[in-house]
């Protein structure tokens, strides 16, 4: 014998099965359905630590929803009430709810990417930075010299040159200088580790030396092969208090003083400033630009060779040589006469007083060499 229910509960049964099939249409209509047939593009900034049902009513207000209590349903029935990235997020009030709820669930708030290449002086960072609107040149470079800033990032030196690792960032809308300098500084400190900082003292080197000698590898050296052919050099001619001679030095100090013309000639070379390696010896002041991890792997560790010259073959490569009379053949063949050659109805460049090419060749094979 079937046993069969009470008229009154089958009458709830009924009702509650038609509420769960009207609301599932509800909700399914809801989900699929945007707020507006009309499209507008709307930036809603959600504060850090707001709560699902707050960003749920700034939704509501800014017509991106059209109903605050489905749609806080909805997100915990999906998961998305937990911890919301904070951000600006870009809606419109033609998406549908689901896509909502899948932003920010996501955390898709509005980022701009900045790639700053191995090399780059702070000057080319901070116009980099500048170009997405996020802040302006002067400030990020006010911020980036600022000594009591410098010091509270754990850095030694009174400038973040050196410091701002070269990388691929993602800085959302609404970020300060300060937290994209940190940003910046926490890759550094990610690659310079206290491994490297061990080496570094190994060597005798601080880290503000090491991080010096990385930069100039990092602008001299075209080729991943020739960074610890390039630190040897360096090593080397610091060993016998030998001028370092690197160029890159040179037109750092010229832009300091906003006397770079792109041509670097034998009075540059002369130009008084710290940063001048032909004038001064041992390493310049502080980095002349911010180094990638390969070049300061090389700067700690150098080839074992005892090259102390190297010069351009004008094909992204440097011939290296032990003794000057090696050198000065090597400056002939790949500087002096391909030089002759191009201005055979003209006069050399040198004697315009201009060092071709990106290397000043002429002086770094006689001036100082027998020293």
């Amino acid at each position: 014998m079937r046993l069969r229910l009470p008229v009154s509960l089958r009458v709830i049964s009924f009702l509650l099965l038609a509420a769960v099939f009207v609301f599932g249409v509800h909700v399914a209509l809801f989900l699929m359905r945007p707020a507006s047939p009309v499209k507008v593009y709307k930036e809603v900034l959600v504060p850090e630590g707001a709560s699902f049902k707050s960003v749920a009513a700034e939704l509501k207000k800014e017509g991106i929803i059209s109903d605050r209590r489905t749609f806080i349903i909805l997100g915990k029935l999906l998961g998305a009430t937990r911890k919301i990235r904070a951000g600006f997020y870009s809606f419109d009030t033609g998406m549908k709810p689901l896509n909502v709820l899948l932003m920010l669930r996501m955390g898709k708030i509005i980022e701009y990417q900045v790639v700053i290449p191995e090399g780059y002086e702070m000057g080319q960072i901070a116009g980099a930075v500048a170009a997405t609107g996020l802040t302006t040149k002067a400030e990020f470079l006010k911020k980036a010299t600022d000594p009591q800033f410098v010091h509270s990032l754990g850095l030694p030196g009174d400038s973040l040159e050196g410091f701002l690792f070269p990388a691929t960032y993602y800085f959302p809308k609404g970020i300060t200088v300060d937290g994209i300098l940190r940003q910046m500084v926490s890759k550094y400190h990610e690659v310079f580790n206290s491994d490297l900082k061990a080496r570094a003292a190994e060597l005798g080197m601080t880290e503000l030396q090491a991080i010096t000698l990385a930069s100039l590898i990092e602008r001299e050296a075209n080729l991943d092969s020739e960074r610890l052919l390039i630190s040897a050099v360096f090593h080397n001619r610091l060993k016998l208090n030998m001028p370092l001679q690197c160029d890159p030095c040179v037109i750092y100090a010229l832009e300091r003083h906003g006397k770079w013309d792109g041509n670097l000639t034998r009075s540059d070379l002369r130009f008084k400033d710290p940063y001048n390696t032909y004038v001064y010896k041992g390493l310049p002041p502080g980095p002349i630009a911010n180094p990638g991890k390969p070049s300061i792997i090389a700067a700690l560790y150098p080839a074992k060779v005892n090259y102390l010259f190297f010069v351009s073959k004008n094909d992204g490569t440097h011939y290296f040589s032990s003794d000057l009379a090696q050198h000065n053949a090597a400056v002939l063949k790949y500087q002096i006469l391909p030089h002759l050659d191009n201005y055979s109805s003209a006069p050399p460049p040198w004697k315009k007083n201009v060092v071709p090419g990106k290397r000043a060749f002429i002086i770094k094979n006689l001036r100082q060499a027998k020293k």
